[in-house]
């Protein structure tokens, strides 16, 4: 049911432009009552048109800030030898959680899917930036040394180019999965988990699988 809208907004008289800027809410209202009553004339479209791309755009923004915390997670597993079987298994609920709300993210929006290898590349820039910061952090807790580690993280440590491929990262095709694969993890991250957690992933083909082949996504 569309909200109860109000006869007048506060301070309109100023115009949409200077409203929008005001009094967001109330410039949202307006314009709502207008679409409503098709009235053209009474329309922002300038403004419209922007908030609906906006719109589109977060849903976009949405995908990617949440693969790259999976990016983030997955190259914390691989490359911090210091962590603990606990913490090992925190980042991975983590990551199947944050799987689990890309899906959300992919089923509610499926037009995004074409543009999932563009979203993609942008989370792996983030998320490898994430995880120099992250595991600096791990490394020298007193920030001391930060700037010298973090370079060390960032040159040497971590791969430039990304070794996971998509289909290892998000373990889910809306065209073919109802959920993400729990299972489904990138060849080196499997191989740590199943060394230091006792678990019994595949080790699956693909770059940055570290060794062997299994089940091809």
């Amino acid at each position: 049911m569309p909200a109860t809208l109000p006869e007048t907004y506060p301070d309109s008289t100023g115009g949409a432009e200077d409203l929008y800027h005001r009094d967001g809410f109330s410039w949202a209202m307006q314009q709502a009552a207008a679409l409503r009553r098709r009235d053209s004339a009474a329309i922002d479209w300038d403004r419209v048109i922007e908030e609906i791309e906006d719109l589109g755009i977060r849903h976009k923004d949405r995908w990617t800030s949440l693969c790259a915390r999976v990016v983030e997670h997955l190259l914390a597993i691989e490359h911090w030898e210091g962590a603990t079987p606990e913490i090992l298994q925190h980042w991975v609920r983590e990551v199947l959680n944050f799987r689990l709300q890309m899906a959300k993210v992919l089923r509610r929006n499926p037009g995004l899917q074409g543009q999932r290898l563009e979203m993609f590349a942008t989370a792996w820039e983030d998320g490898r930036s994430d995880a120099v910061i992250r595991l600096t952090d791990y490394e020298d807790p007193s920030l001391k040394q930060r700037k010298a580690i973090e370079r060390k993280w960032d040159r040497r440590l971590l791969p430039k180019e990304c070794p996971y491929p998509v289909e290892h990262v998000a373990a889910y095709d809306p065209k073919r999965d109802r959920t993400p694969d729990s299972e489904i993890w990138p060849g080196a991250v499997a191989l740590v988990l199943n060394q230091r957690l006792g678990a019994n992933c595949p080790i699956l083909a693909g770059p940055g699988s570290g060794t062997g082949s299994g089940r091809a996504r």
